[in-house]
């Protein structure tokens, strides 16, 4: 009886380390034999499948499978869809325009080996303008693009370091969208330090270059190389951080070349932008910048009186940029609020953000800043308010509002914009 129970123990143990190279129906067919020979019991071969599902499960989670490729077990897929309701009007212009819009985006990432990602993400949009995913409905229900918003690889050769190239996320860290659109993928590589000297500091040295255009003569092509040094601190129970920047940027071969793709377009109304002479920048362009964003989460939730909602994150934020190449029209700043939960993911969750910002003339190339602020222009200054409020885990809706004006003029733009949002 004793050799017998050894044999159910051993048997059971070969089959625990042979299920992972097993089909399921092997498997299976392998303890219904067990069963039938009476080796082992009906209770204990249902036992063995659980148990070998689990460990194959928790192996495919630590990437640690030994039959599966390695990309397979970390896949990761997502994407999320926008509704929009959207009404602007601009006093350049004799009328009024409401419409409505969608996005959606699809990405995959996953782990080429124990030192690459890569990963790639589609999205929509009316044309390839780098500032906008979105798609207006019209044209008689025709079709709509799909376009390749961004593919990358990155590759760690040691833990503190990442080296990454392709069309990536922006990888400079922003406590806003004052000068970069948060649908602007850049093209071009970088590498990224980490080092955390403490549990509460974490600092990062970001740099590389942006690949602006390229001519088929191929000399002199407009490009762009930066520096960010970040630091972030927080307490030991994350009651509150900080984190801050500083980043410095040169646009290469942008002086008295053609103006870059994607500017304000005057027939919309957006008569502000970066100086230029027979359609060529005047100006040279090495803007530095500070980005900075304090956050408390608070121990007591604030009410809310009649709202039924719990204030328990508290931020403020801010930007000051200045080109460092001109003397005139150089300079920008934006300031805001940021009150209710950190982030807004589930039901009942809210979060009401106020900003104002200035940002003069040539202080920033007026091809990059948040499309919605005036059509994306220099020379601009205004407000925005936003309230996001989530309906359910991952659905949400929100509601921005952009007052904004030229500089020196007095004919502004009111945008109003409505989403429902999905993530998946």
């Amino acid at each position: 009886m004793k050799n017998l129970r050894n044999l159910k123990t051993v048997l059971t143990a070969v089959i625990l380390a042979a299920g992972n190279n097993l089909y399921s129906g092997e498997l299976d067919g392998l303890l219904d034999k067990l069963v039938e020979k009476n080796i082992i019991q009906g209770w204990e071969a249902q036992e063995i499948r659980i148990n070998t599902t689990e460990e194959v499960k928790r192996e495919i989670s630590d990437g640690m499978h030994k039959t599966l490729p390695l990309w397979l077990q970390t896949i990761n897929l997502g994407g999320d869809i926008r509704l929009r309701y959207q009404e602007s009007k601009n006093d350049n212009l004799p009328y009024e325009r409401q419409r409505g819009r969608y996005r959606v985006r699809l990405f995959a990432s996953t782990k080429v080996n124990e030192q690459v990602i890569a990963g790639f993400g589609f999205a929509s949009g009316e044309n390839s303008d780098p500032r906008s995913t979105n798609q207006t409905f019209k044209d008689n229900f025709g079709k709509k693009g799909l376009y390749i918003d961004y593919v990358y690889a990155e590759y760690y050769p040691y833990s503190w370091l990442a080296l990454a190239g392709g069309r990536n996320k922006n990888p400079l860290w922003m406590s806003n969208d004052m000068l970069w659109d948060s649908d602007i993928n850049p093209e071009g590589a970088n590498f990224k330090t980490e080092f955390s000297p403490a549990s509460t500091v974490k600092i990062q040295n970001t740099g590389g270059f942006f690949i602006l255009n390229e001519t088929a003569a191929g000399n002199n092509d407009p490009y762009a190389i930066y520096l960010q040094q970040f630091l972030s601190l927080r307490d030991y129970d994350s009651s509150f951080s900080f984190k801050t920047a500083i980043t410095y940027y040169d646009f290469k071969y942008i002086t008295g070349k053609t103006a870059l793709n994607y500017r304000p377009a005057i027939a919309d109304g957006y008569l502000n932008s970066n100086t230029v002479s027979a359609g060529k920048y005047r100006y040279f362009y090495r803007p530095a910048v500070i980005e900075t964003e304090a956050s408390f989460n608070l121990s007591q939730p604030l009410k809310i009186p009649l709202a039924a909602r719990d204030i328990t994150n508290i931020a403020v934020f801010g930007s000051l940029v200045r080109n460092t190449a001109i003397s005139r029209n150089n300079a920008g700043w934006l300031a805001g609020l940021r009150f209710g939960q950190e982030k807004v993911e589930d039901s009942g969750q809210f979060q009401f953000s106020f900003s104002q910002r200035r940002l003069e003339k040539d202080a920033w190339l007026d091809t990059y800043p948040d499309s919605d602020f005036y059509g994306g222009s220099t020379g601009v200054k205004g407000l925005e308010y936003i309230l996001t409020i989530g309906l359910l885990r991952n659905f949400s809706v929100m509601l921005d509002y952009y007052d904004s004006v030229p500089i020196g003029k007095s004919k502004r733009e009111r945008l109003m914009q409505a989403d429902v949002n999905f993530k998946f």
